[in-house]
């Protein structure tokens, strides 16, 4: 009975060793080659899904307080008044043209062919305003500006973009 009661014990001692044993596992090991497996992925993802977005920057040419006497006004300068309905093109004083929105959209073509006709008329001006009416949205502006700006000239001759108004002061519509 003894014995048996020894193997009884020594079979429940090494039960509890194995079961205490179990319990203190080594710690565990990071696998590193599938995380950089998964993050190359990822890059690799975002970086085909990221939208890249082109910035320009507009030169403006302002007034400055050094400037010495009052300035030379320009023979002619064009204005283009950029209103709900429409777009106006003025010499300052007297209307030139009234281009109306076609299909909701302003018409930028013509102005840039209206604006290449002007510029060969008077070959010397480099001067431009844009006035805009307070409920216009940023967008046309910089659109009316870049129209401005050059155009490519018209089919009879080569496709080439034409620098037209260098010089755009902006402003509030009348």
């Amino acid at each position: 009975m003894h014995t048996e009661h020894a193997r009884s014990a020594s079979f429940a001692g090494s039960l509890m060793e194995t079961s205490y044993s179990s319990r203190l596992r080594k710690p565990a090991q990071v696998m590193l080659v599938p995380m950089i497996d998964i993050f190359t992925v990822l890059v690799t993802f975002l970086l085909m899904t990221a939208v890249f977005s082109r910035i320009t920057i507009l030169q403006l040419d302002l007034p400055s307080s050094t400037a010495s006497g009052p300035p030379t006004p320009p023979a002619f300068r064009l204005e283009v008044i950029v209103r709900r309905d429409g777009l106006e093109l003025t010499n300052g004083s007297e209307l030139i043209a009234a281009i109306p929105k076609v299909n909701g959209a302003y018409d930028l073509k013509t102005l840039s062919e209206l604006a290449l006709s002007l510029r060969r008329e008077y070959p010397d001006a480099e001067d431009a305003s844009v006035l805009v009416e307070r409920d216009i949205a940023y967008d046309y502006l910089i659109q009316v500006m870049d129209a401005l700006r050059s155009t490519v000239a018209p089919p009879p001759e080569k496709p080439v973009k034409v620098p037209l108004f260098a010089h755009i002061a902006i402003g509030e519509a009348p």
